[in-house]
């Protein structure tokens, strides 16, 4: 494969990795503003066209209707709010359609054209595979929430379906850096890469204990910082209630470990970026030291914001960026990875 081939499959991957960022974006917007249950069937092909007239309107409002998040939650909701709820959800779903579109028409092209060899086509297939089980993912994760007795979606399955999204986002790019940055077989730091492992499976972790906290609005549970109710540990901390109450008894301890985690992900990108200061690795390296450790310091203060300000409500912009942070650390930190192993030069030590 040719140096400017390339480049055009890493652009194309580069545009997957920021509409997979748009696409949780539009998730937290969905889920913020309570939409995610506004669209209650899924029609892969007739589910990308809205209502187009009052009476298909009213069809949709009506199956709205017969479900709990309406009987016990949205019961003064209006047809105009609905109309609000249902053009999140329904920009959601079509941006996951658009992304197919933007994804699967160039790889045939790619593959008409002999841009990508075939040898190359295995890791590629495997973006569509992720692909398909987000998509299943998402719609088990809405069917959850249109259970009896449901007014929101099962954490649990939220969680799943937004650790997918965190795969296919941390695969794409790197993918989309092997091609930009081809592998140089160079000696490398290894402790600053077992460093990176670290950090991707805390962030990782983080982004998961994230969706739990977001699935049982757990966050409202306490509103306070630094302390939690007036405590570094509230009282009845602990994993309490049968199995089947589990993530919806367990809210205060849900956002005690997140809050844990993200203590111990601030420490440790400061431990990272200074420990790191002299590994010899390229440009790329350092410069994403910095990126990280900006990055670390914004979403903190992010968590903080939008904690102290979630007052019976998380305000939507705060969470969203909150969330957005979330996953430029996660961008940061698959670079950190990729980077740190980039064409090494062990004489070269840069600060």
């Amino acid at each position: 494969m040719t140096s400017k081939n390339k480049k055009i499959i890493a652009i194309w991957l580069i545009v997957g990795v920021a509409m997979v960022l748009v696409q949780i974006m539009l998730g937290g917007i969905t889920r913020l503003t309570g939409s995610g249950l506004s669209i209650t069937e899924w029609g892969a092909i007739l589910g990308a066209v809205p209502p187009m007239n009052h009476e298909q309107w009213i069809t949709a409002f009506e199956k709205y209707k017969q479900f709990d998040q309406y009987k016990l939650v949205n019961t003064a909701m209006t047809l105009q709010q609905f109309k609000g709820i249902f053009f999140w959800e329904f920009m959601h779903r079509n941006w996951a359609r658009l992304m197919s579109i933007v994804f699967l028409v160039p790889l045939i092209y790619f593959l008409w054209k002999k841009l990508l060899a075939i040898n190359e086509l295995p890791k590629i297939l495997v973006i569509v595979f992720l692909g398909a089980l987000e998509g299943l993912m998402g719609w088990i994760m809405v069917a959850s929430g249109l259970e009896q007795n449901k007014v929101l979606v099962n954490p649990v399955k939220l969680m799943g379906h937004l650790m997918i999204a965190s795969i296919i986002l941390a695969y794409t790019l790197r993918l989309s850096l092997e091609y930009l940055y081809p592998k140089q077989h160079h000696p490398y730091d290894k402790t600053a890469r077992n460093f990176t492992r670290i950090l991707l499976l805390l962030v990782f972790t983080q982004i998961a204990f994230g969706a739990l906290m977001a699935g049982s609005k757990a966050a409202l549970n306490c509103t306070t910082f630094p302390l939690m109710n007036g405590s570094y540990i509230p009282p009845n901390l602990g994993f309490h209630q049968p199995w089947q109450d589990f993530i919806y008894e367990n809210n205060m301890t849900f956002q005690f470990l997140h809050r844990n985690m993200a203590y111990l992900i601030f420490l440790f990108v400061v431990f990272f970026f200074f420990k790191t200061k002299n590994t010899a690795a390229q440009f790329e390296f350092h410069r994403t030291r910095w990126f990280l450790l900006i990055m670390v310091v914004i979403q903190a203060l992010l968590g903080i914001f939008t904690l102290i300000n979630s007052e019976g409500k998380v305000p939507v912009v705060l969470g969203v960026a909150h969330q957005l942070g979330a996953f430029l650390l996660l961008i940061f930190s698959v670079e950190a990875h990729y980077f740190v192993k980039y064409k090494s030069l062990p004489a070269q030590k840069k600060v």
